[in-house]
């Protein structure tokens, strides 16, 4: 099956869906597409076949999202804790990831008609070599594509996307490219695999379960949440559209919570901004007792200049780095 199909909404469907449009859509909506071992087990189905079902319904899934304007999905496909379940049942995951991720290759025509950039978000050097390899020639196919993307968490959780957030970190300390005093919520922020991604505005859980299993947890703190008592096969547009209408409720008041919240770190920021400053500029002078009122605006200005100036190349080789890893992979026999 294609990743990319025809729209088959009813003309009901897409008239409330323009209906949606009038109010604000959110740009990057995350799903966590529960329920696939249960919908086969109710069905007397093979497991296999509910992650098939499960894989048919994404399709669906992006489809919807796409025609709604929505720019960015994200999907929660292998968790490092499934690594626990059966061989047999993470083998044919793997076997039916090879396959799907193939098929992404062959469609490399559609993607770039449509401007799709597929990224994949998780430590994927815990995956066989073989489906790694077929990874990062997904992503370098379509990386310099800008219209819509989608990103497909494997082999993550939140916890080790943090940790690897925080190593960058340590080595950028450690090889002098940062100061301990540069680390923040914004560099932490900016080190995470989705250093590039819009923050989720509206995460849909389907099965039921009340809990987000360790998905997304730094991206979702602002996020609408929709809890859907259906297993991820059995999600129908309408149980999306009851997301979107969600998130539209409460668009308001999630605005001026994130507004505050913005001016506190900027005011916080600038003061220790303004505190370095006047620390660097006694350091420079020659047994001066520089103070705070002999530190002008433009001595304040050029240091903080050089501050971002210094982050922002340690957050371009860190980046740079990534990227090489993915393409020296892609390239790999």
């Amino acid at each position: 099956m294609s990743w990319f199909v025809e729209d088959k909404r009813t003309w009901s469907q897409k008239a409330f869906g323009d209906i949606l449009k009038n109010g604000p859509l959110p740009k990057h909506v995350a799903l966590i597409m529960d329920g696939n071992r249960r919908y086969a087990r109710t069905r007397n189905m093979q497991k296999i076949q509910g992650h098939l079902s499960g894989f048919d319904k994404l399709v669906e899934a992006l489809n919807w999202c796409f025609k709604m304007g929505i720019k960015e999905v994200t999907v929660y496909a292998f968790s490092i804790e499934n690594f626990k379940r059966s061989a047999d049942e993470v083998n044919g995951l793997f076997d039916l990831a090879r396959k799907k991720f193939q098929g992404l290759l062959d469609e490399k025509e559609k993607i770039d008609e449509l401007g799709v950039s597929i990224n994949f978000f998780g430590d994927i050097t815990m995956l066989p070599l073989d489906l790694q390899q077929t990874i990062a020639r997904v992503v370098d196919m379509t990386k310099k594509n800008n219209n819509l993307f989608m990103n497909v968490c494997i082999a993550y959780t939140s916890r080790e996307e943090m940790t690897m957030a925080i190593k960058d970190i340590c080595i950028g300390v450690k090889q002098n490219q940062l100061d301990i005093r540069d680390i923040n919520e914004d560099l932490i922020e900016k080190c995470l695999y989705t250093s590039h991604s819009h923050e989720v505005d509206l995460l849909v859980r389907t099965s039921g379960e009340v809990r987000l299993s360790d998905f997304l947890l730094w991206q979702a703190n602002y996020s609408v949440i929709s809890f859907i008592n259906k297993m991820w096969p059995e999600l129908s547009i309408w149980n999306f559209y009851m997301g979107i209408i969600n998130y539209q409720l409460n668009f308001d008041y999630i605005q001026k919570i994130k507004n505050s919240i913005e001016h506190v770190k900027q005011t916080e920021q600038k003061l220790l901004n303004k505190i370095i400053t006047i620390e660097k500029s006694k350091l420079n002078a020659d047994n001066n007792t520089e103070t705070e009122s002999h530190v002008d605006s433009n001595s304040y200005d050029n240091i903080t200049k050089s501050n971002q100036d210094k982050i922002s190349q340690f957050l371009e080789k860190t980046y740079d780095k990534r990227s090489e890893f993915m393409h020296l992979l892609a390239n790999s026999s």
